[in-house]
């Protein structure tokens, strides 16, 4: 990690201000994010990610700083005020997915958010319980079959993807015979030895703009009372409450942001617990841990690290730092979990933390709308998958690769035993 441990004070930084650089593309900092920031945090609260390009993002380093970037108004997702929607032809890809409630300001953001957020309540999140446990109990009774002759299982490829992906489209109202794509997208997210490309993710992302714009048809044509049928009642009942783009962009949104989150969860909880086999005993002893050891999973193993980005709308100050308008700042959300000054020993699993106040459902108005839903795909997923193979365990080595990238936290595969 030259450019971290070694890291100079730049005068030349976009303010002058010599705080420290970083190479955001360090291969130490796709190794292992978490050992990379304990590094960055122990020198200064804040740095310079520099990229590829040669462009620089002010990233702070601890929690404090992160949680107080989210609730500033100065710090948003576009600098200037957004112009009215244009149509997709206009924008392409793109465009569609910049209006959604997860990318956009106040006032919009207020709008799209205030739309979706029937859907996610506790009380609808726990209507849905039925269709987890069910699905989960399908996904397990699958899984035995792969595993009945004692080879090896990835766990990410036939239960941890799978399962938020079915209740996802579930929620919205997507048909099985139109769920190909999705599983494309997936497949395409997790590839990056070379298979994948930006343009095969495109593609894709086409793909399944299409394939809402015909759900959106249908169910003009036949109402419906899932999630994309009352968001279409809501755009046609009450002109100007929601554009064309804004609808599918917002479809788009809750499709693949619905699932992923989830899937990470799922994933890194497991292998968490299968790394410590002190706190799997305590949750298999005790399954009322399951809900508090869920945030624990959440804080310790985000499945998104480095992914909050924000743009400053004026000059304002970031971690001690003054910058200026237009200037990016990354906010790292896997650091601020890790912060011993926030969660002591926080490098440690513990099933019995009181792990509240974690971000990784991020914090203020941008605060995820389906955390509710993806708690309870959590203990659910993980619960059940305890109970059903009581002798699960890592295969081979148990080394587990993650997705190679300083985004993401996600296992690529999860080789594990069933018996």
């Amino acid at each position: 990690m030259r450019q971290a441990t070694d890291a100079r004070q730049d005068p030349a930084g976009p303010s002058g201000d010599g705080v420290p650089v970083f190479q955001l593309m360090d291969p130490e900092l796709v190794r292992d994010q978490y050992a990379f920031f304990a590094r960055l945090r122990e020198k200064s609260r804040v740095w310079w990610a520099e990229l590829p390009d040669g462009s620089r993002w002010l990233v702070p380093t601890r929690y404090e700083d992160i949680r107080l970037a989210h609730l500033d108004p100065v710090l948003r997702q576009k600098p200037d005020p957004e112009d009215d929607p244009v149509s997709d032809e206009e924008g392409g890809i793109w465009r569609i997915y910049n209006e959604h409630p997860v990318v956009t300001d106040p006032p919009k953001h207020t709008r799209l958010r205030k739309l979706l957020s029937g859907a996610f309540t506790g009380r609808q999140t726990e209507r849905m319980r039925p269709r987890v446990e069910a699905t989960a109990a399908e996904l397990l009774d699958r899984l035995a079959e792969e595993g009945a002759d004692g080879s090896p299982v990835d766990l990410m490829e036939h239960y941890a993807w799978q399962l938020p992906l079915v209740l996802i489209c579930e929620l919205l109202g997507v048909p099985e015979d139109r769920r190909q794509v999705f599983h494309d997208w997936s497949r395409n997210a997790r590839d990056f030895t070379g298979g994948a490309t930006h343009e095969g993710r495109e593609e894709i992302a086409y793909r399944i703009i299409d394939v809402i714009k015909e759900l959106i048809a249908e169910r003009r044509a036949h109402p419906t009372e899932d999630l994309l049928g009352q968001m279409v009642q809501a755009r046609d009942a009450e002109e100007g409450r929601l554009s064309e783009i804004e609808l599918t962009s917002t479809a788009f949104i809750v499709l693949l942001a619905g699932f992923e989150t989830s899937v990470g969860l799922i994933g890194n909880g497991v292998h968490a617990l299968l790394r410590n086999p002190e706190q799997r005993a305590l949750v298999e002893n005790d399954p009322s841990l399951m809900p508090g050891a869920v945030e624990e999973f959440l804080r310790f193993d985000p499945s998104l690290f480095l992914t909050n980005v924000r743009i400053s709308g004026a000059p304002t100050t970031v971690a001690g730092v003054t910058i200026r308008k237009g200037q990016p700042v990354l906010l790292s959300l896997g650091a601020a979990n890790r912060d011993p000054e926030q969660f002591p020993d926080a490098d440690r699993l513990d099933v019995t933390r009181h792990a509240g106040g974690h971000l990784t459902f991020g914090y203020g108005i941008h605060h995820c709308l389906g955390a509710p839903l993806a708690r309870m795909e959590g203990a659910i997923a993980i619960g059940r998958l305890l109970e059903r193979f009581p002798r699960l365990r890592l295969a081979g080595d148990g080394d587990v690769p993650f997705i190679p990238n300083p985004i993401s936290r996600t296992p690529l595969t999860l080789s594990v035993l069933l018996i």
